[in-house]
């Protein structure tokens, strides 16, 4: 008998499934998809929660995502943009369009961001040192 005839069916390794199961679609669910290198999965899943049910969380993981490929860029803004107006008091997706703004050379536009973070969160040491940093480039 082949010892692979022996393991549990569920316990066998095979190919990646190449469907996608969203039959709990979620922010925590994609995360896991990313931890296990399921990018596209994990895309996906993003990408129907978000058409069903966005919300500031599934917006910045689909931008996170969308960012590593310069073709998706645009969407990636649009997303950053909405989670920003859906959750306006979330750092995470500040500063990660503040980030966007600066691999484009838009400092104004990076600057106004990490002070939308400072008028909320005046103690965030951190973004007042990259505004100063910022700031004094000029």
């Amino acid at each position: 008998m082949d010892k692979d005839q022996d393991k549990n069916p569920a316990q066998q390794q095979g190919p990646r499934s190449t469907t996608t199961d969203f039959s709990q679609p979620s922010v925590g669910a994609a995360r896991n998809l990313i931890n296990t290198g399921e990018y596209r999965r994990a895309r996906l899943m993003l990408e129907d929660l978000v058409k069903r049910a966005p919300d500031g969380d599934s917006l910045l993981l689909l931008a996170q995502l969308e960012l590593e490929n310069p073709k998706r860029h645009p969407s990636a803004l649009e997303h950053l943009r909405l989670a920003v107006v859906m959750a306006p008091q979330n750092t995470e997706a500040w500063l990660t369009l503040a980030n966007y703004w600066s691999t484009r050379g838009q400092v104004e536009k990076q600057r106004r961001c990490l002070e939308k973070v400072l008028a909320y969160e005046p103690a965030n040491h951190d973004v007042r040192d990259a505004l100063e940093m910022l700031l004094t480039k000029k």
